[in-house]
Order: structure tokens, then C-alpha cells, then sequence
């Protein structure tokens, strides 16, 4: 996702259409599509980028397992800067110090990872109702209710469990 900064003018708009890998909270590399459009406004030695990300994430519900596409749509802006300091009213995450080599040719690929890495969810839900699979048969209880009864519980909590019934009989 190189932008071409010595041939732009005044102002520019770039658009890209990615695929690539994203990694998830449990290092693991998930499939991302990503749709990006940055305009570049050219004043002076600076360069002031203004992005849109939209994206689909392919991921994995945490609770039934099945696969997902999770939108994402966010926006970054972003300051280049050649041959001078960082200006006193830029945020410093904001800003860029181009050298020589970058000067015309700036890869915007890792500030488009990294906005929608903020984005993703740390745990992944295909919905907010998702009711998971079944612990003790492993159906998918989004379609419905399992055949395997209702669940016994760990029987190491069965001394426990007695101990308190006897508490609230008393």
C-alpha cells in the first residue's frame, strides 16, 4: 500500500483493495479484506493523510466455533513530515519524520494493521445472543436445544453440594 508522494499535488486521493493476515489475541494469524481510501493534502515539506478502512476479518466464535466475517470500519489521519521537527500542536502517535528514502514512496500498510488491530474484538462473538455449543455433547445450541439431559456437574462438588442442602434443611 505504497502512497506515491512525489507526483502529488496539492491534494490526492489513493485507493487500495488488500488481503492479509491480522494477528489475533491468541497469536494466532486470521484472514483479513481490507478496502482502504487515504487523501493526501500536500502543504509545504507536510503531508496530511486522511484514511477510511473498511474490512471483514474472517474469525471464530468463542462460543460455537463457527467461522465469521466481522466488519470493521474505521478512519485514521496522519502527518509526514520532511527535514524538520514535529510541530508542537501534532499528537506524536500522529506524526511521521520522513527520511531521504521515504520521501516520495510511503507504505501505509502498517498504520492500516494497526488501526484495525484496535478495532477487533478481544473475544469473538458471531452475536451477542450466540448461546455456544452444549459442554457435555458438543451440539450447537444456537439450533436448538441438545439431547444429552441436563448437566450433572462436576461430581467432585458433590460433598459440597450436600453439605449445603443440609445447611438449608436446618
Amino acid at each position: 500500500m505504497e502512497l506515491d508522494l512525489g507526483h502529488s499535488g496539492g491534494r490526492e486521493t489513493f485507493s487500495f483493495k488488500e488481503e492479509f493476515p491480522v494477528r489475533g489475541p491468541e497469536e494466532e494469524d486470521v484472514p483479513c479484506r481490507a478496502s482502504v481510501t487515504v487523501e493526501s493534502t500536500r502543504t509545504g515539506s507536510s503531508y496530511l493523510l486522511e484514511g477510511e478502512i473498511e474490512a471483514a476479518v474472517r474469525l471464530e466464535c468463542s462460543r460455537c466455533l463457527k467461522a465469521f466475517d466481522f466488519k470493521i470500519i474505521t478512519e485514521f489521519s496522519l502527518v509526514l513530515q520532511r527535514g524538520r521537527g514535529m510541530p508542537d500542536t501534532i499528537e506524536e502517535e500522529d506524526f511521521i519524520l520522513l527520511s531521504e528514502a521515504q520521501e516520495y514512496d510511503f507504505d501505509i500498510f502498517p498504520v492500516v494493521r494497526e488501526a484495525i488491530l484496535i478495532e477487533m474484538p478481544i473475544k469473538y462473538l458471531c452475536a451477542e445472543s450466540c448461546m455456544g455449543i452444549c459442554p457435555g455433547c458438543g451440539a450447537d445450541l444456537n439450533e436448538g436445544a441438545c439431547g444429552c439431559g441436563e448437566e450433572t456437574g462436576d461430581p467432585r462438588w458433590d460433598s459440597l453440594k450436600k453439605l449445603l442442602k443440609e445447611e438449608e434443611e436446618k
